[in-house]
């Protein structure tokens, strides 16, 4: 009996070991979404999502980027309308926009910007918002989109408006610069 309690104590000890954030910084490699980026020195890397990638520096109430890649058969969450393959990016912003606009758990959406981008060498776009948190915190994000075949891509960076944004503004640009699709 004393032994089982003590291996379970020492499974424990292990378990408690694995990190929920791991340390980043270079290129990630996500072959399972077929991306990869650059991600920043001395941020941290959500350990416990498989489909995406979550990263901050100071915590996600902060700053928080997050990378993933989306099958476009389904609808987004509070869209209307359904993105489909033959779509140009401008229409698939305004898909993503209304989206946003019809979150509940945000309020007072303004596009501030609403752009073509090229990611990986691809044609997308840029839509650049504010908006305002359940407790009324005001915050910013900046949500780039790449339709390639029936996946949307998207690279989204969302801090509060005050201090933190135009902080890691530059960290997130030069990340997004070096996103490209593996195939």
């Amino acid at each position: 009996m004393k032994d089982k309690i003590i291996l379970l104590f020492i499974v424990y000890l292990m378990l408690a070991g694995c990190a929920t954030w791991v340390a980043v910084g270079g290129q990630y490699d996500m072959s399972s979404q077929n991306f990869r980026i650059d991600l920043p020195e001395g941020w941290r890397r959500y350990n416990l999502i498989s489909d995406q990638v979550v990263i901050t520096r100071e915590g996600v109430g902060l700053q928080k980027v997050v990378i993933k890649r989306n099958a476009i058969d389904k609808k987004m969450p509070f869209a209307q309308k359904k993105i489909s393959a033959d779509m140009l990016p401008q229409e698939v912003a305004e898909i993503v926009t209304d989206n946003f606009r019809s979150n509940p758990d945000i309020a007072n959406v303004i596009v501030v910007e609403n752009d073509p981008a090229l990611i990986s060498g691809q044609p997308g776009f840029k839509l650049v918002v504010t908006f305002q948190t359940k407790e009324g915190l005001n915050k910013k994000g900046i949500f780039y989109g790449l339709l390639a075949g029936d996946k949307l891509y998207q690279i989204v960076y969302a801090a509060p408006q005050r201090y933190y944004f135009d902080k890691d503004l530059q960290t997130f640009e030069t990340s997004v610069a070096s996103f490209r699709l593996i195939d």
